[in-house]
């Protein structure tokens, strides 16, 4: 029998503009959010890696997700990250983004310290006690250092309130041992665009990533043929989107993001400090492949 799970399809990570003057651009957000939802875009994700969360002051994460919440109006999920290292600043967070009207909750395995699995299966029940929302699990290793073993992941589905997984670990054997033991208690959505014709053969049933920002519409469509078991055609339809792909990761995220986003005429490109603005040499190649790729949106 095939589970309903409530948070599917593609989830677009939305980065934060900046005015000239460096405050968020509230006006640019929301244009951004009314072009997402009419797009069709299943649920927006604030405040992750490409919304700069850790580069953000607090005052300016509830900014952006007051703005975000506001724009959506209940149209579609409004999902912030919540990307601190520590549980005291994660649940304060937390509280207040689910206060704010978030949704749900996008909450990364607590970093720096390097946890053992027994440790990170404490701090989610902890944040599960102390924050009444649903709770999607971000696993991405190559950024945090941690890395979740599928036993992990079956007991946090069981033993708190986490409903949903962000996928970004490399190691795909591992992914399918996650995905064979939970993905009829959880839904399991990939963070890589490389690979999300695969995650979704595995039992992904959705997606959280950023260049959807851009062509909502194409990954809608692979996603489609994914889950419709068309993997051929799905691939088809990823490898034409390759050079995108490639392009807007050639360069640390969010940056080429949003240097493309610019070029659309849809908000800044500027980033924080330790962040870099995209290069001249990538803004020419973005120039080229998001004009070819918007076109078949």
């Amino acid at each position: 029998m095939t589970v309903q799970h409530k948070y599917r399809g593609i989830m677009t990570a939305t980065p934060t503009p900046f005015t000239a003057n460096g405050q968020i651009d509230t006006a640019a957000i929301a244009a951004h959010v009314d072009r997402m939802i009419a797009a069709d875009a299943d649920a927006l994700v604030p405040l992750g890696g490409t919304g700069e969360y850790t580069s953000l002051t607090s005052a300016q994460r509830m900014t952006v997700l007051e703005t975000s919440v506001k724009a959506a109006d209940g149209r579609i999920p409004v999902i912030p990250g919540v990307l601190s290292p520590g549980i005291g600043n994660a649940t304060e967070a937390g509280r207040a983004f689910m206060k704010a009207g978030a949704n749900a909750l996008m909450v990364v395995t607590p970093y720096y310290f390097r946890p053992t699995q027994q440790g990170i299966v404490d701090y989610f029940k902890k944040f599960s006690d102390e924050v009444d929302a649903d709770i999607i699990l971000y696993e991405i290793p190559y950024r945090t250092g941690v890395s979740l073993n599928y036993q992990t992941v079956a007991q946090l589905a069981a033993e708190t309130r986490v409903v949903g997984m962000k996928a970004c670990n490399p190691d795909l054997a591992q992914q399918m041992r996650v995905a064979e033991l939970t993905r009829n208690k959880i839904a399991i959505l990939t963070g890589e665009e490389d690979v999300l014709p695969l995650h979704v053969a595995m039992g992904a049933v959705g997606a959280i990533i950023s260049s959807s920002n851009l062509v909502p519409r194409q990954w809608a469509r692979i996603l489609k043929l994914a889950m419709d078991g068309q993997l051929t055609e799905a691939m088809a339809l990823h490898t034409a989107l390759r050079p995108l792909i490639d392009c807007v990761f050639a360069e640390p995220n969010p940056a080429p993001i949003k240097a493309a986003m610019e070029l659309l005429g849809w908000g800044g490109s500027d980033v924080l400090a330790p962040m870099l603005p995209a290069s001249a040499a990538l803004r020419e190649r973005l120039t080229k492949i998001v004009t070819e790729h918007r076109g078949r949106e």
